[in-house]
């Protein structure tokens, strides 16, 4: 086992007997749902914000669908003039 994953799963384990200490305490437990609490409203912007910028590039490919098939249109009808 090399140093690196040792180091590694110690770090991994001193986070995990913190995180227990620290949802168990009574005074830290009130800043750990404060926390928690502020990422799940981060999460909830993030969401809301995911779903405005989709809808708005939705319609960006709706308009540009509706000209290009209309400057299709436009070409193929002076395509047919040229050719009469």
């Amino acid at each position: 086992m090399s140093l690196g994953r040792i180091a590694i799963f110690a770090a991994g384990a001193t986070a995990g007997v913190l995180a227990s200490y620290a949802v168990k305490s009574e005074k830290v437990r009130p800043v750990a749902v404060c926390t928690v609490k502020a990422g799940l409203k981060a999460k909830d912007w993030t969401v809301k914000q995911y779903e405005t910028i989709r809808e708005d590039v939705k319609s960006l490919a709706e308009q540009a669908r509706e000209k290009g098939s209309s400057l299709v249109s436009k070409e193929t009808k002076e395509a047919a003039k040229e050719t009469a």
